[in-house]
């Protein structure tokens, strides 16, 4: 398994990793754009191995959507237990304050404090029998509640496939932007013909939440 943590030799690490068929990790603290470099690198290597370059930028489009709403989550969890939000239940509360960091600067200084916390965002890939596993694993559980709603969310997705309109139809103001995101993957997927059941949400509830995406590169 590779852990890609470096920013000298990552390049070779990551195809080191896809000629022997290994794991790769990433772990990050927070969007930033060096993460997404190595990550786009990876990908792209490893759908050009497999002669399926067009899968490149939609599957980097909902990795990206999900490390956002791993991030939105722990920032979310940071600013409760700094005391800045001060209402968890307030949806129009959480909302406006987790958006109020949702810029590089901010994200950085949030990302220092998830470090600190230990609320890591891990992303895997791994390749097996020309199929990408792909994993986004946060250290933040969800709710009963929170995943009824993520799949209900889910479910509607399956019927569109414009994203815009599924929002125009679906408006949801208390999502906090994390079910906007996941159906934009949902509607990604079914336009590469990739169907709803490879991609799942589940949470133990106690301590770690996971995005899985199958993607098959025949």
């Amino acid at each position: 398994m590779a852990v890609v943590t470096g920013d000298i030799s990552y390049q070779n690490e990551i195809i080191m990793a896809i000629n022997s068929e290994s794991d790769i990790v990433f772990v990050t603290y927070s969007s930033i754009e060096k993460t997404e470099e190595k990550i786009k690198f990876a990908l792209a290597k490893i759908f050009e191995k497999y002669d399926r370059v067009d899968l490149f930028t939609p599957i980097f489009s909902c990795i990206k959507e999900l490390i956002s709403n791993a991030t939105k989550a722990t920032a979310k969890k940071i600013l409760i237990d700094d005391g800045v939000i001060k209402n968890p239940n307030d949806p129009q509360e959480v909302v406006t304050k987790v958006r109020k960091i949702l810029n590089e600067r901010a994200l950085l200084e949030y990302g220092l404090k998830a470090k600190r916390y230990n609320l890591s965002t891990r992303i895997y890939f791994k390749v097996y029998k020309r199929h990408l596993f792909i994993e986004v694993i946060n250290n933040i559980p969800l709710s009963k509640k929170e995943m009824d709603k993520i799949n209900e969310r889910i479910r509607k997705s399956t019927k569109y496939d414009n994203i815009a309109q599924f929002f125009i139809e679906n408006p949801d103001p208390e999502a906090e932007g994390m079910g906007l995101g996941l159906s934009m993957v949902v509607v990604l997927l079914k336009n590469i013909n990739i169907p709803s059941k490879n991609f799942v949400v589940s949470t133990d509830g106690v301590s770690k939440t996971y995005a899985k995406i199958l993607v098959p590169m025949t």
